[in-house]
């Protein structure tokens, strides 16, 4: 964990600190001069260790990161590391104003420590670790970033449960386009082949092993206002180094200005992550899917933000003789589940605050204000929601779902609802159900029921059965426009 963090704090010096922008001369003066800017923000206790070095050479200068001076003051018998060596980045100034940052190295460290007075260890290995990077100072973020990573390995072991997780390859890439005014388009895509994780815990949890042949991954920011979030995130980097308690008037009005610049703060962000070919054993049972995915989606701060996510699966399979005989078409071949919140004026909120928070004060907001921020975000009180691909399909069925609900904050046990569930071939669905009522009753039941509602669908033109289900706060529904009595 210390090492994440120190990586992690690194990272945000390389990000936010003022490098020089223009290609010069390789020497002690630079070097010192870049150590300036890369420590800036890093803790004075940091600094001091010397753990991280800058080192002229004859054409780039050697960014040496030793971790181990960060631990010679830790007591061996809480910490113990070994095979910890120093990781060196090399930064070469480009002549339009760019650094160029590269790396080539080898992980192999294990170690152990006490928490809580148990026990652990652990082992890290990265057999190869590649990158290389084209960072620019004008807008302090990488216009370029490909890393790549090989057999990748890590054990850790408390008491007697041990948890093994391996990589084979793993790869990242990232390019930012279209910059103006320190705003741009944003891509990352990343990838890992060979992924395997193995729990093993004492009692009845037994062995659970996760196999995946592949995750793979893109990230996409349109017109992501880098430049002004830099500007916010030093602003308080700075408040956090000088130590001040309070912000005077002017630093008030200046991070009210802040604000109001991260507006909209990106005009389009999608993640889109796979794993595909998942295995998972435990209790001697397999579970598997050809890929699991997840999505994100928010469109930034507008007077009509909307996030959305989504999971969805294909080709889950269940245990060998987990399922009754002939009843194994009950299994979806694709299930997904997404939905929205839609309709939120997160603009509006950003804008309160830059016109009557005052930051000069302890509380930036007296408790009638922040009642009135609230009622900025939901302005008629009422959260909205939109189920956007809720849907499952099997031989034997193929079932979705679209529509609305509104949850309004003072009655949150009574929404409203307006849907529509759609379900094409109903009738072999019902035959599937009455076939197999035999060898599972339950399948019996569900034969009735699918009858009974089937007399509530209004048919298709194309045979699908539709009903449209409206649930009001008074908790009355309505199928196709008639009432149901509950």
């Amino acid at each position: 964990m210390m090492r994440k963090a120190l990586f992690a704090a690194t990272a945000a010096a390389l990000v936010l600190s003022p490098v020089a922008s223009r290609a010069a001369e390789i020497n002690e003066a630079g070097a010192q001069k870049l150590l300036d800017s890369l420590t800036y923000y890093l803790p004075k206790n940091v600094n001091d260790s010397g753990f991280l070095r800058v080192i002229p050479g004859s054409q780039r200068y050697e960014l040496r990161m030793d971790f181990s001076a960060l631990l010679k003051d830790v007591d061996p018998k809480t910490f113990a590391i070994e095979g910890l060596k120093p990781i060196s980045y090399f930064l070469t100034p480009q002549d339009d104003g760019m650094w160029k940052a590269e790396l080539s190295d080898r992980l192999d460290v294990s170690g152990s420590f006490t928490a809580d007075g148990k026990p652990s260890t652990f082992v890290y290995k990265i057999e190869k670790m590649t990158g290389d990077a084209l960072y620019d100072p004008a807008i302090s973020f990488f216009r370029t970033s490909n890393s790549a990573y090989e057999n990748v390995a890590i054990t850790t072991q408390t008491g007697a449960e041990m948890v093994d997780i391996a990589v084979a390859k793993a790869s990242q890439d990232m390019r930012l386009e279209n910059v103006t005014d320190g705003r741009g388009d944003l891509v990352s895509n990343f990838g890992l082949s060979g992924l395997s994780e193995t729990i093993n815990s004492p009692g009845q949890a037994g062995q659970v092993r996760i196999d995946a042949a592949s995750m793979d991954g893109r990230v996409q920011l349109d017109k992501a206002g880098l430049a002004p979030l830099r500007d916010l995130v030093v602003f308080v980097l700075d408040l956090i180094k000088s130590g001040q308690q309070n912000l005077t008037a002017e630093q008030n009005t200046r991070l009210k200005a802040l604000i109001r610049a991260n507006v909209p703060l990106v005009d389009n962000l999608v993640e889109d992550i796979h794993i595909r070919d998942v295995k998972v054993n435990a209790s001697n049972m397999t579970f598997s899917a050809a890929d699991i995915g997840y999505k994100l989606a928010f469109n930034g701060l507008k007077p009509d933000s909307r996030f959305e996510f989504e999971v969805s699966a294909t080709d889950p399979t269940a245990p060998a003789g987990l399922l009754p005989p002939g009843t194994e078409g009950a299994l979806p071949k694709s299930l997904s589940f997404g939905m929205a919140m839609r309709s939120l004026n997160l603009e509006g909120m950003m804008t309160y605050l830059a016109d009557h928070a005052d930051f000069t004060k302890d509380q930036p907001l007296t408790p009638q204000q922040s009642e009135e921020l609230g009622k900025i975000v939901l302005p008629d009180g009422k959260m909205n929601f939109e189920f956007t691909n809720v849907a499952a399909k099997s031989d034997v069925y193929d079932i979705a779902l679209t529509g609305t609900m509104q949850v309004d904050q003072a009655q949150s046990d009574k929404p409203n609802m307006n849907v529509d569930i759609v379900a094409r071939d109903f009738d072999k669905t019902v035959k599937f159900l009455q076939d197999n009522a035999a060898t599972a009753p339950e399948f019996g039941q569900g034969a009735f029921m699918a009858l009974m509602m089937k007399g509530f669908g209004r048919e298709q033109p194309d045979g699908s059965i539709l009903w449209n289900v409206k649930m009001g706060a008074d908790g009355e529904v309505f199928i196709n426009g008639q009432a149901m009595k509950m």
